[in-house]
């Protein structure tokens, strides 16, 4: 059977497409978290109050985004160990993360006791 080359440039043109939607990050299955931390201090009665979403991520992932964090953050595996430092939170923006779960922390200054931090990661 003879092809035209319509039939060939419609074949190419379905396989580039099923190509872009199997590559394409948003319908690979490629996907996005939140994770939040709030600390408030109280030092009246010298407590700690702290609440929040761990980021968890279930592959390599990039910080795409942070939100308030104002004097800064930290970012920690569950063990505690600090993977990163942050005083400018945006500077975090690009950071990649190997798998794993990490936990937020941001900064308290002296005179204003309750902060918060909200980290978008991709991945």
């Amino acid at each position: 059977m003879v092809r035209s080359n319509k039939g060939r440039l419609a074949q190419w043109a379905s396989l580039a497409l099923l190509g872009a939607f199997v590559l394409h990050p948003a319908i690979a299955g490629a996907g996005q978290i939140v994770a939040t931390n709030t600390v408030v201090m109280n030092d009246k009665f010298h407590t700690k109050s702290e609440w929040g979403d761990k980021l968890v991520l279930p592959s390599e992932g990039k910080i795409t985004r942070v939100m308030d964090g104002t004097y800064g953050f930290d970012i920690k595996t569950e063990a505690g160990v600090q993977v990163a430092s942050f005083l400018d939170p945006q500077q975090a923006i690009g950071l990649s993360l190997p798998a794993g779960t990490y936990l937020i922390e941001p900064y308290v200054c002296k005179l204003h006791r309750h902060h918060h931090i909200e980290v978008t990661a991709s991945y």
